[in-house]
């Protein structure tokens, strides 16, 4: 962990840090093919990836974990993969228009942007059709698969997996305030983190457990439609989604049914202020991901929820979670946020796995944090959380031997813009667990052996 707190200290002492590019997404491309695709097309194809060089404080024996591998920081981190340095992802982004992530290629044309919320501006009198594909390769792979999509069998023993995470249509329509309608797979809109890879919005290199709690992506249709609220207000607007299941192409078996999206957006008349209500509901019952058994060695093939809930008779199993989020700008340099998540799944009546959720269970948490520009180019944050999981109905927390409980959870962090491509992030973070069993360090046979963790993390994101 010394080498952590050397790089965090380096960081905040250093004084100068490049002049950050406003456009360093896509400068591979336009290096090789020129402008004219970008320019007069809105077209544009953007890279991203994350290399992670990570440490925690316990060791786990190399012959009692899968292929030999001597450690594992434990998903309840944020950063699920062996100790060491490791390729998260690398990836691409083929976009056009607004369906670029906003900010990076173009500001946005729209009054109202899918998945952000309202903007201010006169609404549009023209309909647009924008577009978006992205996929990568690396280990986070596993958890941006679609289950009945790309979640193969043949790659599910390897290491970094390929995912296509998002194909969609991004239409606005001079309907109302303005409308978007989103359809196809898309990263979902739920929490503070929403699912893109860049820095902003997500200002830590680990993960929430609101975010973790939470489904990655969604196949389906977004609609949002701004409010007639009258300037002095604000600005707002709500929408509304039919989808699969969590993180996957159809709508499970048994009963089945689409899932629901029910949300409002508010933000301040002078964009400093942003608030979010964010709700998903639909039917929990067997929309687990399909697991191949190798050599005794359960592997996750990608997609499906991370609540195994069972009936006999293919109930209907009521699962709901909810996100408010606030975001306030103090000053140029300031900003904090502040979420809070609730969640419940209906159990049933099945128990194949130890993880199987056979009562009601709820689950609930909050995270607070603030990031601060020290200099051009030279941030620090810090994040504090409490998590409770009432009966253990996450897999995360189940399926390592762990009972209900709480956690608690705090990060610190600098992110340094060394080059207008690179982002430097050392981060160290502190998980103390409360409840029945344990939660961290499992062995090979998923019994945890620890209450808390300290994790220490370098991660470089690279942006080309």
């Amino acid at each position: 962990m010394r080498a952590f707190l050397t790089a965090l200290l380096l960081c905040a002492a250093f004084t100068t840090a490049a002049d950050d590019s406003p456009r360093p997404y896509g400068s591979l491309f336009r290096a090789v093919a020129g402008e004219r695709l970008e320019r007069e097309h809105g077209i544009a194809v953007m890279g991203f990836g994350h290399v992670t060089l990570s440490e925690a404080n316990h060791d786990i024996p190399a012959s009692r974990m899968p292929q030999g591998r001597a450690r594992n920081t434990q998903p309840q981190s944020g950063v699920a993969q062996d100790e060491g340095l490791n390729l998260q992802h690398v990836g691409l982004i083929v976009c056009k228009g607004d369906a670029c992530p906003p900010g990076r290629i173009a500001a946005p044309t729209r009054n109202l942007l899918s998945r952000i919320g309202p903007l201010p501006g006169p609404r549009g009198d023209q309909v647009k059709v924008d577009w978006a594909l992205s996929a990568l390769v690396g280990e986070d792979g596993v958890f941006w698969k679609t289950k009945g999509f790309d979640d193969w069998s043949w790659n599910a023993d390897d290491a970094h997996r390929l995912a296509f995470t998002q194909w969609y249509l991004d239409l606005y329509l001079p309907i109302g305030g303005g409308t978007t309608v989103l359809l196809g797979s898309w990263h979902n809109p739920l929490a503070a983190e929403i699912g893109y890879t860049f820095t902003p919005p997500n200002y830590f290199a680990s993960r929430s457990y609101a975010f973790a709690v939470g489904p990655a992506k969604n196949v389906g249709a977004l609609i949002e439609t701004r409010l007639p609220l009258a300037p002095a207000f604000g600005l707002a607007s709500a929408f509304f989604g039919i989808t699969g299941d969590w993180n996957a192409l159809d709508f499970g078996s048994g009963s089945g049914g689409p899932t629901f999206m029910f949300g409002a957006r508010w933000r301040s008349p002078d964009m400093r202020t942003w608030l979010d209500l964010e709700t998903i509901y639909g039917n929990g019952e067997d929309d687990f991901g399909d697991v191949r058994v190798k050599n005794g060695i359960p592997r996750p093939r990608g997609g499906g929820s991370q609540y195994l809930a069972l009936s006999s008779t293919d109930a209907y199993l009521d699962r709901f979670v909810g996100y408010v989020t606030l975001n306030h700008a103090v000053s140029e340099r300031l900003d904090l946020v502040a979420e809070g998540v609730y969640g419940f799944q209906e159990g049933g009546d099945l128990a194949p796995l130890p993880f199987a959720i056979t009562q009601d269970a709820s689950f609930y948490g909050l995270n607070v944090g603030f990031r601060y520009r020290l200099l051009p180019g030279l941030y620090t944050g810090a994040r504090v959380e409490a998590f409770v999981d009432e009966e253990a109905a996450n897999v995360l927390w189940g399926g390592v031997g762990a009972g209900g409980g709480a956690v608690y959870a705090a990060t610190l962090n600098v992110s340094w813009e060394a080059l207008p491509w690179v982002i430097v992030r050392p981060e160290l973070k502190y998980d103390a667990y409360d409840g029945d069993g344990h939660l961290f360090a499992p062995d090979r046979n998923g019994i945890a052996q620890h209450d808390s963790q300290l994790l220490g993390v370098m991660n470089f994101e690279f942006r080309f």
